[in-house]
């Protein structure tokens, strides 16, 4: 890069948003629910800007954020998670888990591990549970039950038994299960990592049981995911067991999480509608999108969207400011969004997430028409939003015409 060219590029101090348009914002007050206004207002003045109060680039191109999504200058690992207090002696240090993680690896580390993660998510083993996710929608959804609250039982209890199924989990186990993964998500997630220790102690509580979970598979095989799991680790070699329950505490934190909050926000943006329908899934993957950002770290100084990022610099890419901005999808094809990220980075539960989404947007269309009856609440999670109450009336109906949705056979099982 030429002097010349480095001087026309826009440094820090040049690039600093205001303080109205900091996304530490988002952490105070009301914030978490104003995501959709302040996005919007970055994306106005630019694709790139430098967020002085958070000391991170702030991404919300399109062009912008699918650039760095896909591009090896910009690393995935992010060594600030906050332990707490030290552990003690022999429990475990869960910055150190957070390292094995799928979601911390780049290069050919990144892709070695995804794939042996795929093959707990492989398009045999979603299939197969197709049947049995429609039965587990209906039971969780009966028509004609009246007054319910589908945050706090559907949304919550289906991504939980899904997994719990998927990986061959005991039902008498997932209250500690739901515990850990809340507090792994404290720990490793938004912008503001808990200190609180006891919320530390529910997460190793989670590492701890996947750990037995991975030398159970081995010692006794079963069909389910986390024996597949197993036995694709030890053949590609390189793993150990430490890896594979580091990456199931993943598959657990990262597949519950999400899903709760775009099933209550989607169900929420329908009945905001004049007809009350559900959009088709993959708009409203984009239209809420249930992950908002994702970190990153700058390897080499690189330039990006008329900006100077240096080498060391954090980055946060607003995957739902690129999202909120995309054209309407072309007529007949689905809206390409951008909901699971990109690139090799792409969600390796992508699959998964779309095919329990399908299934509960058919299980509420057959209801219909499903009504609010009461005052939602929402989290105060900047980055994942859902609503944690949401009061619904389910009359005994025949069902209601919907947007279409997409099953099993329909899903991408690529990985752009």
């Amino acid at each position: 890069m030429t002097s010349q060219k480095t001087a026309e590029l826009r440094d820090k101090r040049a690039a600093a948003c205001p303080r109205e348009l900091s996304i530490y914002s988002l952490t105070t007050g009301d914030g978490a629910g104003r995501a959709r206004e302040l996005f919007g207002a970055l994306a106005e003045r630019g694709p790139v800007h430098w967020d002085p109060y958070v000391a991170a680039w702030l991404i919300c191109g399109v062009t912008e954020v699918t650039a760095v999504l896909a591009d090896d200058r910009f690393s995935s690992y992010r060594s600030a998670y906050s332990h707490g207090e030290a552990p003690a002696a022999g429990e475990t240090d869960l910055n150190a888990v957070a390292a094995r993680m799928l979601l911390l690896k780049d290069g050919a580390d990144h892709l070695r591990l995804k794939r042996v993660v795929q093959a707990v998510l492989s398009p045999r083993r979603i299939k197969a549970l197709e049947p049995w996710m429609r039965e587990l929608a209906a039971e969780l959804l009966p028509a004609g039950s009246g007054p319910m609250d589908f945050a706090g039982t559907v949304a919550r209890d289906f991504p939980l038994r899904v997994l719990a199924k998927l990986l061959g989990i005991p039902a008498a186990d997932l209250p500690m299960v739901l515990a850990g993964s809340d507090a792994m998500t404290e720990i490793v997630g938004g912008l503001n990592p808990t200190l609180d220790e006891e919320v530390h102690r529910k997460a190793r509580r989670l590492h701890d049981y996947a750990l037995r979970m991975v030398r159970e598979a081995r010692a006794n095989p079963r069909d389910d995911g986390t024996t597949d799991f197993v036995a694709a680790a030890d053949a590609a070699g390189g793993f150990d067991d430490a890896d594979i329950a580091a990456n199931l505490v993943m598959l657990i934190a990262s597949g519950h999480q999400t899903l709760p909050g775009f099933l209550t926000l989607s169900l929420q943006d329908a009945f905001a509608q004049p007809d009350k329908a559900l959009r088709p899934v993959p708009d409203a993957l984009a239209h809420v999108t249930p992950s908002r950002f994702v970190g990153r770290v700058v390897t080499e100084r690189v330039e990006l969207g008329g900006c100077l990022l240096e080498t060391g610099d954090a980055v946060v890419v607003l995957l739902a400011a690129a999202n909120w901005s995309l054209p309407p999808a072309e007529p007949g094809k689905p809206l390409r969004h951008l909901a699971f990220g990109h690139g090799r980075h792409r969600c390796a539960g992508a699959a998964m997430a779309e095919l329990e989404a399908a299934v509960m947007f058919d299980r509420l269309a057959a209801v219909c028409p499903v009504t609010g009856s009461g005052t939602p609440t929402l989290n105060t999670d900047v980055n994942l939003p859902a609503l944690t109450s949401q009061p619904i009336e389910l009359p005994a109906t025949t069902g209601c015409p919907t947007h279409p949705v997409i099953s099993s056979e329909d899903i991408d099982h690529g990985h752009q």
